[in-house]
């Protein structure tokens, strides 16, 4: 096993706000997605590979909101 990396207070608060705006960007992205999709017909038509990218940048939203949960508890 490799040992943890030390980081300092600002490094963390850095890491901290990428994660925020990276999960805040993924959720957004996926409410533009599903809005375009339920108001466009072409959208709709595409729809099976909308529905799948709406939900990957949900999960990566969720992902990215545990990470940075989980690394403020541990500060």
């Amino acid at each position: 096993m490799t040992e943890p990396m030390a980081l300092t207070q600002d490094e963390l608060a850095l890491i901290l706000e990428a994660l925020d705006d990276a999960a805040f960007y993924r959720d957004t992205r996926s409410r533009v997605l599903d809005t375009a999709v339920r108001r466009n017909p072409r959208s709709r038509a595409a729809g099976v590979e909308r529905g799948s990218d709406i939900e990957l940048h949900r999960r990566q939203a969720r992902a990215y909101g545990a990470l940075a949960l989980k690394l403020r508890k541990q500060s």
